[in-house]
């Protein structure tokens, strides 16, 4: 994974958070702000960077970011020690030049807020909103630079542990499901400039739209699934089927679920797309149907979910052909 600024750190350190028996070193996983500065400095003397304070700072003049700055310090032919040292720098540097700013301490804090925000243990509710418009106006003035949107996007999100695009769509996501619209539209105009995988973002605007216009939303995802005959994608596919579920006719919710036909691949996706079809036609009011489905998703329970599927097993055969028929009667 190419990675910029203590991206790859951050990264680290919140997979051996998922999974502590990974193999790390302490340096790399340390919480380096609960350290005081005289341990900082203690520890870049050990690695062979001598400094106080004031020399940090007379020397951080020159230069615009952490990055720059240890690249200057660091003459020593072995870099056994960089990165550890890299990290006490990236903490000084935090700590004692907060008007500095660079992208890696900005998107460093970003990561923070994001997983705090994954965790549901962000506090200030401000602090997220706040970060997000910095990003925007970071974009916006590289943009005005004359930089290329979505190459500029690309490089800033190299900075950051998360993935950022899959952050946005989720963050405004999450604001269309609690009706917080104008935030929601407001957010998919500004980084509509930015985002590579469109369709992820038609498909939040088509959500958007099925709250004020259902005649154009209607339009929008018949581009989104005509699209989809050329390049299909299983979990983009079953995203519109969830919200189908709520939101959407019979012919509509039978044409996404035949596009997964063939992109099927582990017990695990073939249980979740059972499970959509029978809450679907459960919410319709089809109980019969409904039950159907679900037979064959109990039926399936004990099956390891990482287990193949392969699109002519029996049971998958036996669903699409139920879905195909019970839909045909509803014509």
């Amino acid at each position: 994974m190419d990675t910029r600024g203590r991206a790859l750190f951050n990264l680290i350190r919140m997979n051996w958070q998922e999974d502590p028996s990974l193999p790390v070193a302490d340096w790399q996983v340390e919480d380096y702000t609960s350290l005081d500065a005289q341990e900082l400095f203690s520890r870049l003397k050990t690695i062979g960077l001598g400094l106080t304070q004031e020399r940090f700072l007379q020397f951080s003049e020159a230069v615009a970011s952490p990055e720059e700055l240890i690249d200057t310090l660091w003459t020593q032919e072995d870099m056994s020690g960089f990165d550890e040292a890299y990290l006490l720098i990236f903490e000084l540097w935090r700590r004692f030049l907060p008007e500095k700013q660079s992208l890696s301490i900005f998107c460093d804090s970003l990561d923070e807020l994001i997983d705090l925000y994954d965790q549901e243990l962000l506090e200030d509710e401000e602090a997220l909103p706040d970060a997000i418009a910095d990003l925007e106006l970071v974009l916006d003035e590289h943009v005005d630079q004359g930089g290329e949107p979505k190459e500029i996007f690309k490089e800033i999100s190299l900075y950051c542990a998360h993935d950022l695009e899959s952050f946005i769509y989720d963050f405004i996501s999450a604001l269309i499901d609690v009706k917080n619209n104008s935030y929601a539209l407001e957010l998919l105009e500004a980084f509509d400039p930015y985002t590579e995988d469109e369709k992820w973002f038609q498909f939040l605007q088509m959500r958007l739209l099925a709250t004020t216009d259902q005649e154009e939303a209607n339009a929008l995802l018949s581009e989104l699934l005509e699209e989809q005959e050329e390049e299909p994608e299983f979990e983009f596919l079953l995203d519109i089927a969830r919200f189908l579920i709520h939101q959407g006719t019979v012919s509509y919710f039978m044409e996404t679920v035949a596009l997964t036909r063939y992109l099927i691949q582990t017990e695990q996706d073939f249980q979740e797309l059972l499970a959509i079809a029978s809450q679907f036609y459960r919410l319709l009011d089809k109980e019969e149907k409904a039950e159907k489905i679900f037979q064959i998703l109990r039926t399936r329970q004990k099956i390891p979910l990482e287990r193949e599927v392969s699109s002519s097993d029996k049971a998958v055969r036996e669903f699409f052909a139920l879905v195909e028929d019970l839909d045909r009667s509803e014509a």
